[in-house]
């Protein structure tokens, strides 16, 4: 009985086996614990934990200990191509060990890896999926680190409301932890994002905070670090005996604790207020001595940074002809550094995780198979490279084959709803100028006039149309641009009403508009497509004496937009279908016959989609359709 709970393993086994997980698990803790104070050290431990654990087969551990790993050498030693193989690991074993907490951790640490080797959206792609998945384990600690780190990327993104919004939100968690140390870095980081946003005197207020914490911690690093973001501030204010008063003090507590990384940001704030005072060769010794760190760190982000320094300090100088040397240089630098070494990392990585694959996958088949003979072996390596060109050539076809694929969709797209939505505008021409004829036959001067305005209005709407169709094709090729500003919500709204005027009163559709929004920041050219496409959708399937209601409201963190009609409604099966991209069937023919390509709804989600907003529907067969659009609740500025 005890034999079989035991799986086999004596008493002794088990024994040593506890005595060996608490010994991997003192490690690991030790190793966390010093990773600020003494990262050599902890990666000593971490690695002798490491060595334990796959020595011992305990592979329950790896995960946590390959992160650990991973962090201390991106974080701590700057060692980033280093670390790449540890966070994969950690990726890799919290898989295979189902273990979910882990897993987020490794795609939080994989974020922070993207970040700081310049790929933002991969780094948001991680950071994301790492903010999920704590959410739904709802573990507090995971959670703040998270938030804190998908604020760096939101931060990274220029978006410094909603990178601020993580940053309080990683705040009040530790808080409720009780982490005195979590919150003082996220105040280092909230203090950057202020000082970004040019709100100095915040900024200043939080680098105070955050000092007092990392003093009261006697953390030296991040106490240097506010000591460097408070002599910025300075800087900006011109009061250059202070900045270099602190940049000064910086230097002592980087210096004191080893940490060279945070020496390359004070060397360069001296040699700026070198500058300041006209110091040129004293300002080129600290220029020389913050490049000479960051390339021994290796670390592009810096090493790029300091080219730039080089121009704006012979721009203060006003000695052009060496800004402009810099300033190729940096070029230079940006072009064969950065470039190279951010595709080497990537390729890197994506390499080792390819290679570890392709040896699991070889591992299992030879013990599945048990070979016992040397030719069998050779076959199966022979088969596994010819298995391996084969792979290669068909996912090479496939993506050749949906890139086809997407070009055609792309074209199809295009003609579909140009003949779809273009039809309205050329409709009113052509029917207004016919009423012109008439009146002006019949020397009628005021109905001339106003069919002439119509007819004015009808091809302004056109060729704003046009120029939205042809702005979401530029989207397709990713050559989109963004352009909020800030509209009178009730003037979209107007026109919107003035030109279906017509259609309304030949059909005898009532439009009611319930508006309680003024002042928006929209794109207000996405916006008015967008609806254009849910009135028109709405006058095509609502019946003679119906009614279509636009409402808009707005709360605390979004704008709805609600286009409801009274109309025939639709069943479950076409809802499901009605965003499908990859549809290109007919639409339902209109109560008046009227046609259309059933791609009007697939672009609306598209469009709403590059406005970072959402769209839903609501509709039962015989009982009226209600879409609603949700804008974020932005405002100019932000």
């Amino acid at each position: 009985m005890g034999f079989s709970q035991s799986d086999g393993k004596t008493v002794d086994q088990l024994f040593t086996e506890k005595a060996v997980s608490e010994e991997i698990k003192r490690l690991t803790d030790e190793c966390w614990r010093l990773r600020e104070v003494n990262s050599d050290s902890a990666l000593v431990l971490g690695k002798r934990a490491l060595g334990l654990a796959i020595k011992n087969n305990i592979q329950n551990e790896l995960p946590r200990i390959y992160g650990f790993l991973g962090v201390i050498q991106l974080h701590y030693l700057y060692q980033t191509k280093a670390s790449i193989p540890n966070l994969q690991n950690a990726l890799k074993y919290s898989l295979q060990q189902k273990d979910s907490v882990e897993l987020a951790y490794s795609y939080n640490n994989l974020g922070d890896l993207y970040l700081m080797t310049g790929n933002v959206p991969l780094s948001l792609r991680y950071s994301e999926n790492a903010v999920a998945m704590f959410e739904q384990l709802n573990h507090p600690t995971g959670k703040s680190y998270s938030y804190a780190n998908i604020g760096l990327v939101y931060r990274e993104k220029k978006e410094f409301d909603l990178a601020l919004s993580y940053f309080n939100k990683a705040v009040d968690l530790w808080d409720e932890l009780g982490e005195q140390v979590g919150i003082g870095s996220v105040y280092r980081e909230i203090a950057r994002t202020y000082a970004m946003k040019g709100d100095l005197d915040s900024a200043m207020n939080y680098y105070q905070k955050s000092y007092s914490m990392g003093v009261n911690a006697e953390n030296g690093r991040y106490a240097a670090f506010c000591l460097n973001g408070m002599a910025n501030i300075y800087y900006q204010r011109k009061e250059y005996n202070k900045a270099r008063e602190y940049y000064t003090n910086a230097i002592e507590l980087n210096r004191k604790h080893n940490h060279d990384f945070g020496l390359v940001d004070n060397y360069t704030g001296i040699a700026l207020v070198n500058a300041q005072k006209g110091k040129q060769k004293e300002g080129e010794e600290y220029l020389q001595l913050a490049m000479n760190t960051a390339l021994e760190l290796g670390v592009t982000k810096q090493i790029i940074e300091v080219s730039k320094i080089y121009i704006d300090f012979y721009k203060i100088l006003g000695d052009f002809e060496l800004a402009t040397l810099s300033f190729q240089k940096f070029h230079v630098l940006y072009d064969s550094v950065l470039t190279v070494q951010q595709f080497e990392i990537i390729k890197e990585m994506e390499r080792r995780f390819e290679v570890q694959s392709n040896l699991t996958v070889t591992e299992q088949e030879l013990k599945n198979q048990k070979l016992s003979e040397q030719n069998l072996v050779i076959i199966i390596l022979l088969m596994i490279v010819i298995i391996a060109v084969m792979v290669w050539r068909y996912r090479y076809n496939q993506k050749m084959n949906r890139k086809l694929e997407e070009m055609n969709q792309t074209k199809d797209k295009l003609f579909s709803v140009i003949s779809h939505d273009l039809r309205n505008p050329f409709n009113s021409l052509i029917g207004f100028s016919e009423l012109l004829i008439t009146e002006i036959e019949q020397k009628d001067c005021v109905k001339s006039k106003k069919y002439a305005k119509f007819i004015n209005q009808a091809a302004v709407e056109g060729l704003k149309l046009l120029t939205s169709l042809l702005y979401w094709s530029m989207s397709q090729s990713g050559k989109i641009h963004f352009q909020p500003e800030d509209v009178q919500l009730d003037e979209v709204i107007s026109e919107l009403k003035e030109f279906y005027a017509a259609d309304l009163n030949k059909n005898q559709i009532d439009l009611q508009i319930q508006n309680k929004v003024e002042k928006v920041f929209i794109d207000s050219n996405i916006v008015r497509i967008v609806l254009m496409n849910l009135i028109s959708n709405a006058l095509k399937y609502t019946e003679t004496n119906g009614t279509i209601t636009l409402c808009a409201f707005k709360n605390t963190s979004a704008i709805h937009i609600k286009v409801k009609d009274s109309g025939i409604g639709m069943s479950d099966s076409l809802i499901n279908k009605l965003f499908n991209e990859k549809s290109f069937t007919q639409s339902k023919t209109g109560l008046r016959g009227e046609q259309g390509t059933g791609l009007g709804l697939s672009v609306v989600q598209e469009l709403v989609q590059i406005h970072k907003g959402k769209i839903k529907v609501e509709s039962q067969e015989g009982q009226g359709t209600t879409f609603e659009l949700e804008f974020p609740c932005n405002h100019s500025g932000e």
